[in-house]
């Protein structure tokens, strides 16, 4: 079964072992987490001015493919208003962290919706 693509709304500030854990999270509820502050950052010089518009271009490209986005911390920077902004514009589910942890945890516990017609007994 494919996954969802989750896009990692987080602050610049966030530390790279901070969002793996948000990413690390986001897996374990059965998304495929997309953190541009994570990945770009990498091989793209965010001091260049050039590079880091380039990294919003990538960032941008990266929250149209995906179906949600996932904010993470506790304070919203003015970049990730931008962010949920465009996830907005484009229909996308917005979520917190905790919300998506609380939507996903107790359906798990639910029984299924649908019982087989057929239970094997004649």
């Amino acid at each position: 079964m494919e996954k969802a693509f989750a896009y990692i709304c987080a602050s610049e500030e966030a530390a790279p072992r901070l969002l793996k854990r948000y990413c690390r999270k986001v897996y374990e509820l059965g998304y495929i987490p997309i953190c541009p502050r994570l990945s770009d950052g990498q091989y793209l010089a965010l001091e260049s001015p050039d590079e880091k518009r380039t990294f919003y271009s990538i960032a941008r490209q990266k929250l149209g493919r995906c179906r949600m986005l996932v904010v993470c911390g506790n304070e919203i920077s003015t970049a990730m208003t931008a962010e949920i902004g465009q996830a907005e514009k484009r229909n996308l589910i917005c979520t917190t962290l905790d919300g998506l942890a609380k939507i996903k945890g107790p359906e798990e516990k639910r029984p299924p919706l649908t019982t087989p017609f057929f239970t094997g007994i004649i």
